[in-house]
């Protein structure tokens, strides 16, 4: 299996006196995805850092680590390694996220399933931060989650940031947008000619079908932030 860079998840966890589910509760993910990401299993992309530091409430880039480097003390007189230095196009994007200048189109109404109300001309109902993979992206957009179906992926009052250029692949989580412009929040499980399946954790997890015609568009959220 292949090998990321080592990081410091662990360490300010622990320090936080956290256990795995609880740092995943935090982040809007699982306990699998934390133990991954802390062994090096899984990359600790900058959308990763982001959402566990503000998890962890540290700057994303204590994050990282060099293997080898010289040590630096941390608050109880041990030491630890020093933070990674991250390659300079990502370091500001890292720990900034600038002006709120990114729309939220998603009004949060109640519905069967998580359903959000998604006008298509309708005035953004508020703004917010722009993470590092949307800078540059003129049409991209976040909506509300509205409800804890997808818990623990995402979360009930979380802002999700969406892409609407990005391919979608299976175990991506999603906005679909249906033509008569409601719009859910689901994991993709896989597409066919005919139909678009999807699942929900909560209050089960489960699978279901979307007819391809009822479908308008599907989009790709890669990331979740959370402000409470």
């Amino acid at each position: 299996m292949r090998k990321f860079l080592p990081n410091r998840i662990r360490e300010f966890r622990e320090r936080a006196g956290l256990s795995m589910q609880a740092l995943a509760d935090r982040a809007g993910t699982s306990a699998p995805q934390i133990n991954k990401l802390e062994k090096g299993e899984r990359k600790l992309t900058v959308d990763w850092m982001i959402r566990l530091g503000a998890a962890l409430r540290i700057d994303p880039k204590e994050l990282m680590v060099v293997e080898g480097a010289s040590a630096a003390p941390i608050e109880g007189g041990s030491a630890a390694p020093r933070p990674h230095e991250l390659p300079t196009s990502l370091r500001a994007a890292a720990v900034e996220f600038g002006a709120p200048d990114l729309p939220i189109r998603g009004r949060a109404q109640g519905g069967p399933n998580g359903v959000l109300m998604l006008p298509t001309e309708a005035q953004p109902v508020d703004w917010t931060y722009r993470p590092p993979q949307l800078r540059g992206v003129s049409d991209a957009f976040a909506i509300f989650a509205y409800d804890d179906s997808m818990h623990p992926m995402y979360k009930h009052g979380q802002t999700l940031w969406v892409h609407p250029h990005l391919p979608v692949k299976p175990g991506d989580g999603v906005l679909i947008v249906k033509r008569s412009d409601e719009a859910i929040i689901k994991e993709l499980v896989r597409r066919t000619a005919s139909e678009t399946i999807l699942r929900q954790y909560q209050p089960r997890q489960e699978e279901f079908a979307l007819p391809q015609p009822e479908i308008r568009a599907i989009y790709r959220i890669v990331g979740a932030l959370d402000l409470r």
